[in-house]
């Protein structure tokens, strides 16, 4: 055998054996936080916020769930859910063996411990005193905020990733009209079909133990105070945008998630406009 012929050998041999490299991964399209200018749209059909705070034993919360329904369903398209589980005592204790739907965020969105359950929040104005309105009011507060008009478009878009058990979440929040805003917005993480125990005083027992919870605040994505939207004159068309990713903790059920975004007053935090939308389309 030839010197020449034997280095060829070699050679293909340590060239077939070298590792072979990792593949190319094309990164995600970059995530957003920016802001400017673009057509002024036409202004968006108000949406009204009611918070329905609530416990898993509370004898009459499920009484006061189905209210909420009913003024949703009785104003279609204007009324956006969302069922607050705050850390507020007994009546909000969970459940041996079953999920808990207690978060600080809810503690940190009402603002103030409860006193008393059901009551609800309404655009998280003042009504008749207080922030926190019992339910017989709750139809009159959101008659009042039917009445106004937004200054402030709400886009939502989603794309759930799933070989990544996340989405990437695409929201846009554009000044309608000429106004003075100093606005936050805030970003929530909904669920609904939970089935879990519930005390119910119209029940021979007092409880479901297959009650179907829906509209839970699961997760606050940034801050529950608000994250900063626009800040002082802002003309028609001015727009802020966010991207953001949401990973799915594992108890979330992907298919029944949503995600609801508010814009705010800064100081009053009374809402100016609410949109939601399926994390997973």
């Amino acid at each position: 055998m030839s010197h020449k012929w034997l280095f060829a050998v070699l050679a293909v041999w340590f060239v077939s054996c070298e590792e072979e490299p990792p593949p190319i991964k094309f990164t995600e399209k970059p995530l957003l936080d920016t802001l400017y200018q673009s057509t002024a749209p036409t202004a968006q059909t108000k949406k009204i916020l009611l918070s329905d705070i609530t416990g898993v034993r509370c004898n009459n919360c499920p009484r006061a769930a189905e209210l909420a329904k009913k003024i949703s369903s009785d104003n279609p398209g204007r009324i956006e859910i969302i069922a607050l589980y705050p850390n507020a005592g007994t009546l909000t204790f969970p459940w041996d063996g079953y999920d808990t739907l207690n978060t600080t965020d809810a503690d940190q969105l009402i603002g103030s411990k409860p006193s008393s359950l059901p009551v609800g929040m309404v655009d998280n104005i003042t009504y008749n005193g207080s922030v926190l309105i019992g339910e017989l009011a709750w139809s009159a507060a959101v008659n009042q905020q039917l009445q106004k008009t937004t200054p402030v478009n709400i886009q939502i878009k989603t794309l759930w990733l799933d070989a990544e058990d996340k989405a990437r979440l695409e929201v846009k929040a554009v000044a309608n009209k000429l106004a003075e805003l100093n606005t936050n917005w805030i970003f929530a993480v909904v669920e609904d079909d939970i089935k879990g125990k519930q005390s119910d005083s119209r029940l021979p027992s007092g409880y479901s133990d297959d009650y179907k919870h829906n509209h839970v605040l699961r997760q606050v994505v940034g801050s529950p105070f608000g994250d900063p939207v626009f800040s002082g004159m802002v003309n028609a068309g001015v727009t802020r945008e966010k991207h953001v990713f949401i990973p799915r903790n594992k108890k979330w059920n992907a298919d029944n998630l949503h995600i609801m975004v508010w814009v705010m007053d800064a100081t009053t935090r009374e809402v100016l406009h609410v949109e939601s939308a399926k994390l997973k389309p």
